[in-house]
């Protein structure tokens, strides 16, 4: 079977949509997994935020605590940096009371002050913060990488192999460049001697929030771990040596396996405003105003908080975070698991996602009974992921994207909502056309009917109706002159002028019968003035045919009574009838009119049915004739008939 030219249209358009759906998900799916600036801007600066404020701050770990450098501690010790004695005798006092594990996110690279003697390469002070740091033994200290050559001396002849990682994966397929820094800026050579180094770069999107920290970055060919990283390792008692990076997004400390993003960060899973860790004073540490048991076998971390210090970052919960606060989520991250997870091959299962997405938005918009329905149904499947995300934001800590499934939703719905707009458009011009095509068929007054209902209201009921049958008289004699063509000429005139004679008097043609026709009253619905108006027809009908053609006078019968409308045929083609004895009489009535050379032969029936409206007026004319034969009756009927024209004028 060969399609027709208007399906393979038709089939054409219908795929134009899934496929433009189809594009517009592509590419809102390379745009989320080649992490378009756009996209991601909207995912971190609006998207995750809110999720972050929805959750609300939680408690954080109990094994982490802060010790703030503050305005109070700045008025009482005077300067800054403080004095590295100073600094000495904080570690010795966090020793005495039990710390596991220290990490000083002040950097140390230049000496204090003034050396005494040219063969000392310490200061006092300098000398006693080093046996401190020796006496305590699991000390993490700070220094920065530099960006921009930002190094005084640039990074030229730097060496980073002591502080560098000694595990790094570089596999083939799905390696990420690392970020990488040009310059280092490290602690004092002493300090290193005696404690462990991690750099505390802290990144900001470009809105200036911190969302994620790098737990490596590159420097030539090392790979320098960060401050959390190193103090993570050292809570767990594990060397450099057991950490481990591989460069498709993985980082190993000891036996944990941490998920990191596409571009090697650790997405942060931020836990509230300033003060949500444990924090105490400098000041409250040196006087002895901590109890031992609030620092015993944790995780101790020491920076500035005060103002002056500037040292503060912005993040979902708060826009001044102090920096030795935002480390501190970075090492409860790390040390419990709870980073969020985003890595490269959730983001190609999100890709996959989007274009799913985009695609069910287009057919709900498409396939909804109407736009608002559309729009619901698609506003129902956007507050689903939403609240999916959310879902897996609080229970599993797994970022799940928001910008680019919520752009494929929005963009689907739109596609799905065009489409169906000019579906509908296409259809009300279809059903234009058909409805045209159907008039040409049909009585105008049956069109609606048809083109509105698979199954007409009128099939197979039972009802009152008026049945008309008119023949023209001496058509087969007058046919044997004519041509085939004037044949047909004549008969679409004739067929005309019944067809316009019966509409005026609100009837429908259902049958053209050659050179006859039959005539309804009762469709699509019964009206009480049925019987009248079939009577006016036939006489207004009479008396056209009669100017029309003298020479061809027309004969009619009419009768009113029961029948059951239907629509008969079969599966591909079926045609308007009225079943029933009714019609037969009606027939008969006609066929008596011929063989009694009258022109309009009525029942009783139709007669008392036209006097219950108080329409005498209509029977003028007519001759009641009792129990008259009918041939094809078995009964003799009683009728009403009228012999000419001239009697009906």
């Amino acid at each position: 079977m060969v399609a027709s030219g208007d399906g393979r249209k038709k089939a054409k358009r219908g795929w134009l949509g899934l496929v433009l759906a189809f594009l517009f998900g592509l590419g809102i799916a390379t745009l989320h997994i080649s992490a378009n600036p756009l996209i991601e801007s909207v995912e971190q600066g609006a998207t995750l935020d809110w999720r972050f404020r929805l959750r609300g701050p939680q408690a954080p770990p109990n094994d982490i605590a802060i010790v703030v450098i503050d305005d109070q501690s700045l008025g009482r010790y005077g300067q800054w940096p403080f004095k590295r004695a100073k600094l000495a005798e904080a570690v010795d006092r966090l020793t005495t009371a039990g710390a596991k594990t220290i990490g000083i996110d002040i950097l140390m690279s230049e000496h204090e002050g003034e050396l005494t003697g040219s063969t000392n390469r310490l200061t006092p002070g300098e000398a006693q913060l080093i046996a401190s740091l020796k006496r305590h033994g699991r000390v993490v200290l700070a220094m920065a990488m530099l960006f921009n050559n930002g190094s005084p001396t640039g990074g030229a002849g730097q060496d980073a192999s002591d502080i560098s990682l000694r595990v790094v994966a570089k596999p083939a397929i799905g390696a990420v460049k690392p970020l990488t820094a040009d310059g280092l800026l490290q602690p004092l050579p002493e300090f290193q001697q005696v404690a462990t180094v991690g750099q505390v770069n802290q990144q900001a999107d470009g809105d200036g929030v911190t969302r994620a920290q790098y737990p490596v970055i590159a420097f030539e060919d090392w790979f320098v771990p960060s401050f959390p990283v190193m103090v993570a390792a050292a809570q767990q008692d594990l060397p450099i040596d057991a950490i481990a990076l591989s460069l498709d997004g993985k980082l190993s400390i000891g036996q944990e396996s941490i998920p990191l993003d596409y571009d090697l960060g650790l997405a942060l899973n931020h836990l509230g405003p300033a003060g949500t860790f444990m924090t105490y004073s400098f000041l409250d540490l040196m006087e002895n105003r901590i109890p031992d048991a609030l620092l015993r076998n944790r995780v101790v971390l020491l920076g500035g908080s005060a103002t002056s210090l500037g040292d503060t970052f912005q993040t979902p919960f708060d826009p001044t975070l102090p920096g030795v606060e935002a480390l501190a989520t970075g090492v409860a991250n790390l040390l419990h698991g709870d980073s969020l997870i985003r890595t490269n091959e959730q983001r190609a299962v999100e890709a996959v996602v989007i274009v799913a997405l985009t695609l069910l938005a287009w057919w709900l918009g498409l396939r909804s009974s109407g736009p608002r329905w559309g729009l619901a149904f698609n506003a129902l499947l956007l507050t689903g992921w939403l609240a999916f995300a959310q879902i897996m934001f609080v229970m599993e800590h797994r970022w799940v994207a928001v910008a680019g499934p919520s752009m494929a939703i929005v963009m689907g719905a739109a596609l799905g909502a065009i489409a169906r707009m000019v579906l509908e458009r296409r259809l009300r011009s279809e059903v234009e056309r058909q409805r045209g095509n159907l008039a040409q068929y049909v009585p105008p007054t049956m069109v609606d009917t048809l083109a509105d209902r698979a199954t007409p209201a009128f099939d197979e009921r039972e009802q009152m109706a008026a049945v008309l049958f008119v023949d023209l008289q001496g058509f087969t004699h007058a046919s044997e002159s004519r041509s085939p063509a004037d044949t047909a000429h004549f008969l679409k005139e004739f067929h005309g002028q019944l067809e316009d004679v019966v509409t005026a008097h609100q009837g429908i043609v259902a049958q053209f019968l050659g050179d006859g026709a039959l005539a309804l009253w009762g469709l699509p619905q019964p009206r009480a003035e049925d019987a009248a108006l079939a009577l006016a027809c036939a006489r207004d009908m009479l008396l056209r045919l009669a100017r029309w053609q003298p020479n061809n006078p027309a004969r009619v019968g009419l009768h009113y009574g029961p029948v059951a409308m239907a629509q008969l045929g079969g599966r591909h083609q079926a045609q308007l009838a009225a079943a029933g004895d009714t019609v037969n009489v009606a027939s008969r009535l006609e066929a008596a009119a011929k063989a009694t050379g009258t022109i309009l032969v009525i029942s009783d029936d139709m007669v008392s049915a036209v006097r219950a409206l108080g329409r005498d007026d209509l029977i003028k004319g007519l001759i009641s004739r009792r129990d008259q034969p009918v041939r094809g009756r078995d009964k003799p009927i009683s009728y009403w008939s009228a012999a000419s024209c001239a009697e009906l004028a």
